[in-house]
């Protein structure tokens, strides 16, 4: 649609409809649009299944985790419009937007009050809302804890061994475990970025060959892993995780068999689809007692979580 066509619009009752993101939820990135025709044989029948479906096909290459309309229509603060609610779950947490509806076709934008600034369809979409996780729902059956099992706080971390922030935020997870090593335990979940980090992914299945032999020797290799130089080179890698396994006292020609056949591929796949029903997209993230945070965050962070339980 051209902005000549949404102009028009603009003068009604000192409201101004802005074609920008929907609601307040930042993340969800939406191609630049006015007007698309709705669905439904006429300007009171609405089909709430087809505009789910297009919002759905809008945002299909958002890491999101559930797209919801609402099936009830309101009237809107601009006059002329009725407005469906939609809720969208991305990035741990929940939030409304809001989709308006004029006769047969359909405004995604904001609605914004000239007389006093506001944004009204912020205002009717609210704060995104956190979303809380069970930890139960996700596969920890062979995961090598590091801490207490049990403890007042449990920590899910989804990683990737290439990845810079994620060796920034070994530190804090450190000071973590040893300033409360009776209430903490960690459990790592591979989320390799091979598309910027190449040996990520052969990193994470050299983690699970060890672990098969000798589930303490998981983290023997992720420590090293953060604490070496940087690896760029896949015969490199091979050299160092054949001496890392010799070191750690693992059969050492069954280890690389394990490596090079990939016979560890299938437990670092199921890590990654737990990070995807989620709605992982980025590394580091946590679950701290099931609330979804991403980044790397100061010891404080994870305190707060010990302190509230």
């Amino acid at each position: 649609m051209r902005i000549g066509r949404l102009a028009r619009f603009l003068p009604i009752a000192a409201f101004c409809l802005a074609i920008v993101l929907i609601g307040s939820f930042a993340p969800i990135r939406l191609p630049w649009i006015g007007i698309v025709d709705a669905p439904g044989e006429d300007a009171t029948a609405v089909d709430y299944d087809a505009i789910e479906a297009f919002l759905k096909k809008l945002t299909a290459k958002q890491p999101i985790v559930a797209l919801t309309v609402i099936r009830q229509v309101e009237p809107s603060p601009f006059p002329g419009l009725q407005q469906v609610k939609f809720v969208v779950e991305m990035n741990g947490q929940r939030q409304n937007g809001l989709v308006y509806l004029s006769g047969t076709k359909i405004f995604l934008g904001q609605i914004f009050d000239l007389a006093t600034q506001q944004n009204l369809t912020e205002q009717q979409s609210g704060e995104p809302q956190p979303v809380h996780y069970d930890i139960k729902d996700l596969d920890l059956a062979d995961r090598v804890p590091r801490g207490k099992p049990g403890g007042k706080l449990v920590v899910v971390e989804f990683s990737d061994f290439q990845c810079p922030y994620c060796k920034q935020a070994t530190k804090p997870i450190e000071a973590l475990l040893k300033k409360y090593p009776h209430d903490v335990v960690i459990y790592y979940k591979h989320l390799p970025i091979t598309q910027i980090h190449p040996m990520a992914y052969k990193m994470a299945m050299a983690s699970e060959c060890a672990r098969s032999q000798k589930a303490e020797a998981f983290w023997s290799f992720h420590d090293r892993f953060f604490s070496d130089p940087p690896i760029r080179d896949a015969a490199q890698l091979r050299e160092q995780i054949g001496q890392l396994a010799q070191q750690q006292g693992l059969e050492t020609k069954r280890f690389l068999t394990c490596y090079d056949n990939a016979e560890q591929a299938t437990r670092v796949e199921k890590d990654m689809a737990d990070a995807r029903k989620i709605g992982v997209n980025s590394t580091p993230t946590f679950l701290l007692n099931g609330e979804f945070v991403s980044g790397v965050q100061p010891l404080e962070n994870f305190e707060r979580y010990l302190k509230t339980k």
